[in-house]
């Protein structure tokens, strides 16, 4: 990684304070910068209390001889049934955020966490793990996350506009569409800064309880997770500062593509607030709560999967894709094909 100003600035200042190079190394390769006259977190940038400290307890933290009070917990719950996860929402206070669309939700069907050399001083477990809610473009695989890496952001279906959108004929060169590219490259290709949220809590359950695989053709399908083996995860969130309101942000139409709408990205109500890298865990600060899912969790929602990824006779924009990616395999190889979505065989 080349060291930029901000980093250069907490080299020198934590040089002159007697802190040993390797020390040094490891305080910027876990994403740490000198901002002003405090100590900041590129994880979770300059919000709430997980950031910003002071330099001088800052380095007596990062050589042992200073501990920090821990950031309280967002409060958790554990459920059985749909009618558990009703009656938190039915709390008064989300039900008024519920009602000014301020409410939003996320499933995984587990929890993750990471672990850097240096972790925050106020977030990390004893263990030093610190939950992840990355948009996709800043997840890491391996142990250790480090800043070092550079960060990749493709477009893959930025060459392919004129014919994903054949009626705008200024589509090679127009980026003020940009957003719908976002939107469209995090839901069919590949991964962006931008975190996928909904404001649906049936959209949340489905993603906490399929899971992703893949068949023997290479063709993927989501699961149900087995009653009994649940570990999933729904986070709710209020995004505050800026604000994320489902008037602003709940994607139910496209400026751009309105010959072959992308029908998978309306169906799942989503969302996809942006973050930069000098934010990339931001989210984990907007937590209002996080509900567990008993392991004997047990409910047919109301979203499947032929519903949520629907096939190209229902998703005109997808059977587009998948025609481009049989011309073009090499250029579009991040584009995933679902089994059955040609209506056809699988293989």
């Amino acid at each position: 990684m080349k060291i930029r100003g901000f980093e250069r600035r907490l080299q020198s200042v934590f040089r002159a304070k007697g802190v040993a190079e390797e020390k040094i190394d490891e305080v910027l390769e876990s994403g740490y910068i000198l901002y002003g006259s405090m100590v900041l977190d590129k994880m979770y940038g300059t919000k709430g209390f997980s950031s910003c400290f002071n330099v001088d307890e800052f380095v007596d933290y990062v050589q042992g001889r200073h501990k920090y009070t821990k950031l309280e917990a967002p409060i958790e719950y554990t459920v059985k049934n749909i009618d558990d996860i009703y009656e938190i929402l039915q709390d008064k206070r989300r039900q008024r955020y519920i009602a000014d669309g301020s409410l939003s939700f996320r499933g995984q069907t587990s929890e993750y966490t990471f672990k850097r050399k240096i972790p925050n001083p106020v977030r990390a477990d004893d263990f030093g793990k610190e939950v992840s809610i990355f948009p996709g473009l800043f997840r890491q695989a391996g142990s250790v996350y480090s800043f070092y890496k550079d960060l990749e952001e493709k477009r893959t279906l930025e060459d392919f506009l004129h014919e994903l959108e054949p009626n705008n004929p200024e589509s090679h060169y127009d980026r003020y569409f940009s957003y719908d590219m976002m939107r469209t490259e995090q839901h069919y290709a590949a991964q962006t800064s931008g975190l996928d949220i909904s404001f649906d809590i049936e959209t949340a359950i489905f993603f906490a309880t399929y899971k992703f695989k893949t068949n023997e053709f290479n063709r993927a399908f989501h699961e149900k997770v087995e009653v009994g083996s649940h570990r999933g995860v729904i986070y709710g969130f209020r995004f505050t500062s800026p604000s994320v309101k489902s008037t602003e942000f709940l994607i139910s139409d496209f400026d751009f593509f309105k010959t072959l709408r992308p029908e998978r990205v309306i169906r799942q109500n989503c969302g996809l607030p942006m973050f930069s890298e000098y934010e990339r865990n931001i989210a984990v600060t907007d937590l209002d709560f996080v509900i567990r899912l008993d392991q004997d969790f047990d409910y047919d929602g109301l979203r499947i999967p032929e519903y949520m990824f629907p096939n190209v006779e229902e998703d005109k924009f997808y059977g587009k894709l998948l025609e481009l990616k049989d011309r073009y395999p090499e250029d579009l190889a991040s584009i995933v094909e679902y089994e059955g979505s040609r209506g056809g065989s699988s293989n």
